[in-house]
């Protein structure tokens, strides 16, 4: 894995962190929402609870992101080793690939 993947693949984790750590915050505010009435959670477990709902809801959210992303790059990626997009027709990594990484 050359050098530029590795800082892509550590900035994509980071990001998909940062979006986990906002979907238990949300989680977190919904399941103390006073509008639930008797069924409204409170207390110390509510974080940990929030954070195994998005746990468990992350696969089927982030799967066809994913696979749009995979399906994207392999448009723009050349398949003889050329310098150039298949798809855009600009000298490769073309931008659509370098927002990608």
């Amino acid at each position: 894995m050359s050098t530029s993947d590795k800082t892509a693949w550590t900035a994509l984790g980071h990001d998909l962190e940062r979006a986990h750590d906002a979907g238990v915050t949300a989680a977190s505010a919904g399941l103390r929402d006073a509008a639930l009435g008797a069924l409204r959670l409170t207390g110390p477990g509510v974080g940990t609870l929030a954070d195994a709902a998005v746990t468990s809801a992350t696969p089927f959210v982030r799967a066809p992101l994913l696979a749009r992303m995979s399906a994207a790059r392999l448009l723009h990626q050349p398949d003889d080793g050329g310098v150039l997009c298949p798809a855009c027709r600009v000298q490769f990594p073309c931008a659509t690939v370098q927002v990608l990484r």
